[in-house]
Parts: structure tokens; C-alpha cells; sequence
């Protein structure tokens, strides 16, 4: 059995299900995946390539940890999100998220908070995946006759505070209520922490939407945040057969330049209008992202509200616009998704992992919301990961 190298510089965040994605794709051609994490290598990677002798390497992301394009030699490699230095190179083959969908699906979740302005915070001008989803979101919005505020050249790598310094007066002056656009999840965190110094709302005086939907990380903020996750298994997939095109081609093969789409956006409470009905709304939304799908009823969630049946369904429509039920649906909906999209997951489990009891009701609600049977799907949404 052949090797192929995946190398990051360490298995954290979007690196896990980019490589669970490329070991899926590679069983198609029997080959053995190994994961390379730079940061724990005791030894140079040229020793580690000896030692493996691959037939190919795939490398993640944009870190200057990673190894330079001449330490593969004429070992084939397929970058997956690869940084600014990397693309310099225009023989690149490469896997990239496509920053302008994302921007797509950011402008479509804020235009429904009915904000008076919009705003982007990105990492840096200087970095290629920030700038493209600046521009994206930028001219959606002079397009649907708005103005976007931009804070120009925000971030200096590895100087958070002056980060913070530069956004507090910025945020300051925003016409409010206004929907920002953060280009990560990182940076929406910082957008937080200095609303909650500032005693500016969030949601009110301002929604936000970041990217990359860690739910460790968006779960556990102060508001939760709204993310938007792109399809980072797909991508590993498209890594590896790219790779192997790159492989059977030879020296021959043309560049190659692979785009993967945004997969969801999951909607938290920092995009959610609550302020006139208070916590026990958000107290709700909270317990029914975590808990839906583990059997979780609207009894529940009334219980949990402290308030009576019909107060409960009244305050919940109004802040949300759709009943505790539905919900709870929603957020099942959701996770039967993200699990169609393995395609070693069987179809028949999902409804209980879901949290319902029928699989016959899961298959009826799913034929009602997209159109289309689980395996209808699933077949039509593996074809486009090809």
C-alpha cells in the first residue's frame, strides 16, 4: 500500500475534518494516509520523507510552519488552502475555500437582522483569503445600495492589542444597528469581547457572523455566534483526488485550482433580534442547539422557560419568527446533513441520531424541506465532491 503525507502544523480545528475527508478519498486508491504535524517533529522533514517515501503530499494550509516547495523535491504535492507564498508559485496545485460564497451567505444572514448598515472586519489586506472576502461582501452591499464600512488594514500579525486599540473607536462610530462580517470566528471573538466593553449589544445594536463554526468555540462565547462552517471534509477529499490526477498525469499535468463550498450557516444568538424578550428566549435557543437532537421536546424547552405553555410559544414566534417545534427541527435538520455528507454513515441510523424516533417522519420532513429523498441527496451532493 502506497503513503501520502498529510502535513499541517498541528491537528487542531478545520485540520481534522479535512483529514478524516482525505482518508475517506483515498481508500478509493488504497493508499495509507499519515498525518505530519511540524510543530511536534523532533527531527527535519526531509528525514520524515526518506523515512515514508510517498507517493504524494498534501499540505494544509497557510503557516510559515510549513516546509518550502523544495524540500518535496519531485515528490507531487496539492496544497489545501495554501498561504500567499505558496500561490506565487502559478505551477500551484491547490484546494481553496471559496471566500466569495462565504461572503454570499455572511450578506443573506445579516440582511435578516433588518441592520441600517454594514461593516467587515478582516484579518489583513496583506492576506489573500481576507481581502477576497472584503471585497465579495463589500459589493453585495453597494449593489443592494448600501455602504460598507471598512476598517482598513486591521490586523498586525501577532499584535492583538493593537488590534483592539484600532477597533473600539471604529465600532464607536458605526450607524447603528449595523451587521458585521468577521472573516473568522477569531476575529468575531475579538469583536465580542470589545462590544461587551463598550456596553454595545450584541445582538441590537450589532449582528455578527464569523466563519469556520467551531462549536466549541461559537457554543461557548457570550453571544453565541452565528458561523458560517465551510465543507472542510470535502475538502480533504478534493486534496486527494487532485492529487491523484496530479500523480497519473505526471510532469504533464496542468495546475489545478479546486474550490470548496461553504456547507452551513448556523444561525446563534449573535444574529438573533431578543432584545425585547429578554433571556429566557436566548436561555432557549442555547439549550435547544445543544440538546435537539438527543430527544429534546418543545416540553422541555417550555419547562426550561419557566413560563407557561402558550407565554412560552408567544415569546419564542416573536423572537425568532417560527415555533419551538420547528426549532428543534431545524437544528436536527442540520446535524442529518452534516451526517449525509459521510458516506460511510448508513441512512437508516440518522433519525436516531438526530434525536427522532421514526425514521418515516425524518424521511417525509426531509422530502418536504429540500425537494428531494436522504439518498437523492446524498448522491447528488457526493457528485458534486468529485
Amino acid at each position: 500500500m502506497d503513503t501520502i503525507l498529510f502535513i499541517t502544523d498541528l491537528h487542531a480545528g478545520s485540520r481534522i475534518p479535512e483529514l478524516a475527508g482525505a482518508r475517506d478519498a483515498a481508500a478509493e486508491f488504497d493508499w495509507h494516509v499519515e498525518e505530519i504535524e511540524v510543530q511536534r517533529l523532533a527531527q527535519p522533514i526531509e528525514e520524515i520523507l526518506r523515512y515514508w517515501r510517498p507517493v504524494g503530499c498534501i499540505l494544509e494550509g497557510s503557516s510559515n510552519l510549513l516546509p518550502p516547495k523544495s524540500a518535496f523535491g519531485k515528490i507531487p504535492t496539492v496544497h489545501i488552502d495554501p498561504s500567499d507564498r505558496d500561490m506565487e508559485d502559478k505551477r500551484i496545485f491547490s484546494v481553496e475555500n471559496n471566500d466569495a460564497a462565504i461572503a454570499e451567505r455572511a450578506h443573506r444572514e445579516l440582511s435578516r437582522t433588518d441592520c441600517a448598515s454594514f461593516a467587515f472586519v478582516g484579518w489583513s489586506r496583506r492576506v489573500r483569503w481576507s481581502r477576497r472576502r472584503e471585497d465579495r461582501f463589500s459589493e453585495i452591499v453597494s449593489a443592494t445600495g448600501g455602504k460598507c464600512h471598512l476598517l482598513e488594514d486591521p490586523w498586525t500579525l501577532g499584535n492583538k492589542n493593537d488590534f483592539v486599540v484600532r477597533l473600539k473607536p471604529w465600532i464607536k462610530s458605526l450607524p447603528k444597528p449595523c451587521g458585521i462580517f468577521a472573516a473568522n470566528d477569531d476575529i468575531a471573538s475579538v469583536v465580542i469581547d470589545v462590544c461587551r466593553e463598550l456596553n454595545i449589544s450584541i445582538p441590537g445594536d450589532i449582528s455578527l457572523v464569523g466563519v469556520d463554526d467551531d462549536p466549541a468555540v461559537c457554543d461557548n462565547m457570550h453571544p453565541s455566534l452565528t458561523s458560517i462552517r465551510p465543507d472542510f471534509r470535502r475538502a480533504g477529499g478534493l486534496a486527494v483526488r487532485l492529487l491523484a490526477r496530479r500523480i497519473s498525469g505526471g510532469k504533464s499535468s496542468p495546475p489545478e485550482r479546486l474550490e470548496y463550498e461553504p456547507v452551513c450557516t448556523t444561525a446563534r444568538l449573535s444574529t438573533r433580534r431578543l432584545a425585547v424578550v429578554g433571556k429566557r428566549v436566548a436561555d432557549a435557543l442555547d439549550l435547544i442547539r445543544r440538546e435537539a437532537c438527543s430527544g429534546l421536546k418543545a416540553a422541555d424547552v417550555v419547562k426550561a422557560m419557566g413560563v407557561t405553555e402558550r407565554l412560552a410559544e408567544t415569546r419564542f414566534k416573536s423572537a425568532v419568527g417560527h415555533r419551538i417545534t420547528e426549532e428543534i427541527a431545524n437544528v436536527r435538520l442540520e446535524h442529518a446533513l452534516e451526517l449525509l455528507r459521510d458516506p460511510r454513515q448508513g441512512i437508516a441510523p440518522i433519525a436516531n441520531m438526530c434525536g427522532w424516533d421514526s425514521e418515516a417522519y425524518l424521511k417525509r420532513l426531509f422530502k418536504k424541506r429540500f425537494g428531494m429523498t436522504m439518498r437523492e441527496w446524498r448522491e447528488a451532493n457526493m457528485e458534486t465532491a468529485q
